[in-house]
């Protein structure tokens, strides 16, 4: 079975989550801090490589309501990016509520609350797990909308992401 990456990106931060070999569960990986250096999309084709990653997913953040605001537009840009030096398709996944369901999730600690990033990667890994939950109920007749980046991705009838025209 295949691995799949998860990323929660963020203004100052980025949060990077992989599945396990039978995409089942989710796990945080690392955090980065963004630059404008490209380090990021590098990075992330580096871990596609090595885990012999299968589709990256993309947590996109929408209000309340269902809308794309200025965050969205910010990670529908970052996912068209990836998807343009990536071998494998990039989905976008609602990821309404991830980091402050990430704050639930980690333990406090004396002093600063959490390490910098900590909830970050944690939110990577409800992003994806959300994503592969959703991807394992389709394969089961389930039925769910997932979003994709348009002429980089599609999710198939088996919900796993693939390029267009492959």
């Amino acid at each position: 079975m295949p691995v799949y990456l998860g990323i929660d990106h963020g203004t100052r931060r980025v949060g990077i989550a992989a599945s396990d070999p039978d995409a089942a569960f989710a796990f945080a990986v690392t955090t980065h801090v963004e630059g404008r250096d490209g380090s990021l999309l590098e990075l992330v084709a580096a871990l596609v490589a090595e885990r012999a990653a299968a589709g990256v997913v993309v947590g996109l953040p929408l209000t309340a309501d269902g809308r794309e605001g200025e965050s969205a537009q910010r990670a529908r840009r970052f996912a068209e990016r990836l998807a343009a030096v990536l071998p494998v398709p990039v989905a976008l996944w609602d990821e309404r509520y991830t980091s402050q369901e990430a704050d639930r999730y980690l333990p406090r600690k004396s002093g600063r609350s959490r390490e910098r990033g900590e909830r970050d990667a944690v939110a990577a890994e409800l992003i994806l797990q959300g994503w592969l939950d959703h991807r394992a109920g389709l394969a089961a007749g389930g039925d769910a909308v997932a979003a994709t980046v348009e002429n980089a991705a599609a999710a198939d009838a088996d919900g796993t992401p693939e390029r267009d025209g492959a």
